[in-house]
């Protein structure tokens, strides 16, 4: 590869992700304005423009020949698709995929080419200022953990930051949730969440058929565990709006005054809104 095929090289790898970002774009805004659920329910949400900005800060990054930038879109690419293959059991568009890969590829080998015969060419010449190693090192390692994070939590080793309804719940967390007790064989769980960093034994919230649960495991008294069947349920209020960084805070109430229960939900996805509908909808009129 010579110079002018490594320029060119970035340059493609560049309009790819300008591709790719318009792309996300125009899904985030069909799934949130149609409010989509199920396979495009992973889009409905406005988090996903910061992918957009990343993949376009990227293009310009490959544009200006950056090795940096090269290696973190095929990176941050490559773990976004498995991530989502994962969440929507869909693997389709992998041929798709794989077209965006061979041009991030190739956008690397030209960026190192370019930097390599530049240095041949002027034994002075400085590939990386100051600047790009004081902005770009941190850069790079928070993307890299924010992708770990995501693909731990995808995969279960933490539990999810989003609640989950019934088809999107891994087999291992219901057998834990079985295991301790906190639902029985015969429970179907609607939908799920865990407040827990490490584990979702340190605290969830639960839909079943038939009743509503708060689980949290205390230091002094272990695992606690509050349930109301939905046939008692005269009302759930909201007592603070979450964000993202806070979980919303619903009081499930009954006639009697001192048997209530507090949940605590993600608003990722407006997954705090679709746990309260569905049990709203349950509630005896």
């Amino acid at each position: 590869m010579n110079k002018s095929e490594a320029i060119k090289a970035t340059t493609n790898g560049a309009i790819a992700a300008c591709i790719s970002a318009a792309i996300t774009v125009i899904i985030v805004l069909i799934a949130i304005n149609t409010d989509a659920e199920g396979k495009l329910a992973l889009f409905n949400d406005p988090a996903n423009f910061f992918d957009a900005a990343l993949i376009l800060a990227c293009a310009f990054g490959m544009y200006k020949r950056s090795r940096v930038a090269s290696v973190l879109i095929f990176i941050y690419f490559l773990a976004a698709k498995i991530i989502i293959s994962i969440e929507t059991q869909a693997y389709t568009g992998l041929g798709m995929a794989l077209v965006f890969l061979y041009f991030y590829g190739k956008a690397i080998q030209g960026s190192f080419v370019y930097h390599k015969l530049e240095k041949e060419e002027n034994p002075d010449y400085k590939a990386t200022t100051k600047w790009t190693y004081i902005i770009g090192a941190p850069s790079v390692l928070i993307v890299e953990v924010l992708i770990g994070l995501a693909l731990m939590s995808t995969t279960g080793v933490i539990p999810s930051n989003r609640v989950q309804a019934k088809n999107e719940i891994i087999t291992s967390d219901i057998s834990t949730l079985r295991s301790h007790g906190i639902i029985t064989a015969k429970d179907n769980v609607d939908y799920f969440y865990s407040q827990g960093l490490s584990s979702i034994l340190e605290s969830g919230n639960i839909l079943t058929q038939d009743r509503v649960i708060f689980y949290v495991t205390d230091e002094n008294e272990g695992l606690q565990i509050y349930e109301i069947p939905v046939n008692e349920i005269t009302n759930v209020e909201i007592e603070s709006q979450g964000d993202i960084f806070n979980d919303s805070v619903y009081k499930v109430n009954t006639k009697d005054p001192n048997r209530w229960l507090k949940l605590f939900l993600s608003v990722e996805q407006k997954g705090d809104q679709k746990f309260v509908k569905a049990l709203r909808d349950r509630l005896v009129r």
